[in-house]
């Protein structure tokens, strides 16, 4: 997802993952599954079967734990803030927890195009002593958008395959 808020003195570009379910969505799903699960071990274990109890167990925690990996994933969000000389990019969850800056007159967006039909292009912010790579979260469609927003800002675009453009 790309939102872009533009100031007087700033731009704002905010990339977050495309999220189909939130986490309270996710815990309903984990306790209808959990529910199954349990019900169909108790049954078992009705029967005779109660060595299957513990893996019902650690089947439903494994859900939870990989769920909430999962969803923890999709609320991440880089946030590029470009204004008349600085380029500042942040990376976090529910924070800021890393960030660059770049002086706007050294620096390129490199784009890496995409090797395959199935495969995405690659943005990055390129300087004299660095190189970010940023969205990579984002399907193609909107790092196509996120490209155009950054070209109408405008920042320079430098292709890997330049002698195609």
């Amino acid at each position: 997802m790309v939102n872009l808020n533009n100031t007087d003195e700033s731009w704002v570009l905010t990339l977050s993952p495309n999220r189909s379910a939130n986490w309270a969505q996710t815990k309903l799903l984990i306790a209808v599954v959990a529910f199954m699960v349990l019900l169909i071990a108790l049954a078992w274990a009705f029967v005779g079967a109660w060595l299957i109890l513990p893996f019902a167990g650690i089947e439903v925690g494994l859900l939870w734990y990989i769920s909430y990996r999962v969803s923890l994933f999709t609320y991440q969000q880089q946030v590029i803030t470009i204004s008349e000389g600085i380029i500042k990019l942040q990376v976090g969850t529910y924070r800021p927890r890393k960030s660059w800056r770049f002086i706007r007159q050294q620096t390129y967006v490199g784009l890496v195009e995409a090797s395959g039909q199935f495969d995405c292009i690659q943005l990055r912010f390129v300087d004299d002593t660095q190189q970010v790579v940023f969205g990579e979260f984002l399907n193609q469609s909107d790092r196509l958008i996120v490209l155009a927003h950054l070209k109408a800002v405008p920042i320079q675009v430098l292709n890997d395959k330049w002698w195609q453009a």
